[in-house]
């Protein structure tokens, strides 16, 4: 049963009001001044508000407004006895759903209007449910310094309008930094779109972005009208061809595109992300990748870390994924051991959270244990094994050896980071220049070089 307060100073039109709503089987509550509503409304929740405009000490134009700082998502239907269009208009401006003037319409009309601003604040609780859901299903796992300074970002940055790049390597979470974004913005009632660089296919991209007909000759929306009043999200944007990227340059620049299906030209609103997992500066030095395009879409920046730099988080990812992989395959949960945790602290993880998970999902999946210790826990070996254990027993002086197993490291880390220069140094904590040093002493070619 719906809640409804009724907020007038005239005790008889609350009576009267509370007749009819009481028949629809409303739950309906009084005030007769704008103070004991307020403090009614800091503890209680309705489902809609009447509120009179005329009212002694506090009139209701005032109430409104604290009504709405204390949740935007009240829906308040106005009453006047002396209302003006200029009256009105200042109410919708302050958050008011409706307007309504005395003498109010008669009861058909009414019920109606009562009816539909009911059902208005419903949906609105359902969309916020929904929304608090995504944001539980996108939250960020951990409470190291650098993830806590992620979050400050995105607070920060959420209600800006300015384009926004994440940088991260493979895993890290780029696209829940976006969504969150998205999510704590004034725009997550809008469109969260987005688009997936990688997997695009060249002859379609404009098709994608600008809309076209199809070959039936239905007009097919492209990704900006989707987004129009929300978010785009360009994941990987790096992998775009050069004749998109000075398409999507212009359309930075000018915030309107020419429909692909109708030819007409198209205001936009839209708040644009980026993400990519590349080392932008060797991709714009290369020329694969547009310099005038970066310092576009590189207004704000998030940076996000490696999950090894951020070992004290791994107990918490590992009980909050333990949970999610255990209910989703419906088996009973199980634990990891102390020494279990301190061996997962321990690994470089190049997946970074994403490898994490895999690793958990088939720990979990595949030990019949309540509690996982660490000798449960097997490592993949990524093939170095057999070449390892030819080293360990070969005939060979100490010095040879440390060399041999030196190439052999760095190569096994450049493979893991895909031959991402400044991953890899960073994984290997030592200075690029040094890595490109050793890699010349160990004749290992450079990224750009490789066949």
């Amino acid at each position: 049963m719906s809640n409804i307060l009724i907020i007038d100073d005239e005790q008889s039109i609350i009576d009267s009001l509370s007749l009819i709503l009481k028949k629809e089987k409303y739950n309906v509550t009084g005030c007769t001044d704008g103070y004991s509503a307020l403090k009614l409304l800091s503890d209680k929740k309705f489902d809609l508000i009447l509120l009179d405009i005329k009212m002694p000490r506090m009139d209701g134009l005032e109430v409104l407004t604290e009504i709405m700082k204390l949740d935007e998502d009240n829906v308040v239907i106005m009453i006047s006895g002396h209302g003006t269009v200029e009256t009105a208009f200042e109410a919708s401006k302050s958050g008011a759903y409706s307007f309504l003037q005395k003498p109010l319409p008669d009861l058909v009309e009414l019920r109606l209007i009562i009816k539909n601003a009911v059902r208005f604040k419903q949906a609105k609780d359902e969309l916020k449910k929904i929304q608090n859901e995504l944001l539980e299903n996108y939250k960020i796992i951990g409470n190291s310094q650098a993830l806590n300074h992620i979050r400050d970002l995105i607070t920060k940055y959420s209600d800006s309008n300015s384009n926004i790049f994440i940088y991260g390597e493979s895993g890290t979470g780029k696209e829940l930094v976006a969504r969150q974004i998205h999510l704590n913005s004034k725009r997550s009632k809008n469109s969260f779109v987005k688009i997936n660089c990688a997997n695009l296919i060249p002859d379609e991209i404009e098709n994608e972005l600008f809309g076209y007909i199809s070959r039936q000759g239905i007009p097919v929306k492209g990704k900006f009208e989707e987004a129009q009043g929300g978010t785009i999200y360009f994941d990987e944007i790096s992998n775009l061809n050069s004749d998109v990227q000075s398409k999507l340059l212009k359309v930075l620049e000018e915030n309107k595109f020419i429909s692909g299906f109708d030819g007409s030209q198209i205001n936009i609103d839209i708040r644009f992300l980026f993400s990519t997992n590349k080392e932008i500066n060797i991709e714009i030095d290369e020329n694969r990748f547009r310099n005038d395009l970066f310092h576009r879409i590189n207004v704000l920046q998030i940076t996000l870390p490696p999950l090894r730099d951020r070992a004290d988080d791994i107990p918490e990812l590992i009980k909050y994924y333990s949970e999610k992989i255990c209910k989703f395959n419906n088996i009973p949960l199980k634990n990891f051991s102390q020494n279990a945790v301190s061996l997962l602290q321990e690994l470089r993880y190049p997946g970074n959270i994403r490898e994490l998970k895999n690793l958990l999902e088939r720990l979990l999946i595949s030990i019949d244990k309540n509690v996982i210790n660490a000798e449960d826990i097997e490592i993949n070996s990524s093939g170095q094994s057999k070449e390892l254990t030819e080293l360990l027993n070969k005939n060979i002086p100490l010095s040879e050896f440390q060399n041999e197993s030196e190439k052999m490291f760095i190569k096994k880390i450049l493979n893991d980071y895909k031959y991402n220069v400044s991953q890899t140094a960073d994984a290997l904590k030592i200075q690029r220049s040094h890595l490109y040093k050793l890699m010349a002493k160990y004749n290992i070619p450079l990224p750009s070089k490789r066949n």
